[in-house]
């Protein structure tokens, strides 16, 4: 498990070791948003993260809650890590994520305006669910 995942705030979801689990995270995460500052790329660790927020519906006996829910996606052993800003937007939605095994190459892939490729060692990420929520969309 990468090594800024240890947070006592956060619980474990799932490791990403495996293509599978890799899709399983980016269907999670897909139109998920986050903004510019929630990326962190710790080069002397060789770690990254990234924040985003999930909206999600909570179903009640009386009625239907809706919600923005934090996750931190995080990964170990990123020997390089690449941002380019094409616009300068107040947040970022994630389309997919994809992993080139032959380059070990990580892409984030998002609907528009930043791009965000990882060079990595092998596939070594963890997606953790925080206990943080928030009504509205705010940044």
């Amino acid at each position: 498990m990468p090594k800024n995942c240890n947070n006592s705030d956060l619980s474990p979801f799932f490791q990403i070791k495996t293509q599978a689990n890799l899709k399983k995270a980016a269907a999670i995460l897909h139109d998920a948003r986050f903004t510019a500052d929630a990326i962190r790329f710790d080069a002397s660790a060789k770690t990254f993260a990234l924040k985003c927020w999930v909206f999600k519906y909570k179903q009640k006996k009386d009625s239907t809650s809706r919600h923005w829910k934090a996750y931190q996606l995080s990964f170990a052993d990123v020997a390089e890590c690449k941002v380019t800003t094409l616009e300068k937007v107040s947040y970022y939605e994630i389309a997919t994520i994809r992993f080139d095994e032959e380059d070990h190459i990580l892409y984030l892939v998002t609907h528009y305006a930043i791009q965000i490729r990882l060079q990595i060692g092998k596939l070594d990420g963890a997606l953790m669910e925080t206990d943080e929520t928030r009504e509205q969309w705010v940044n």
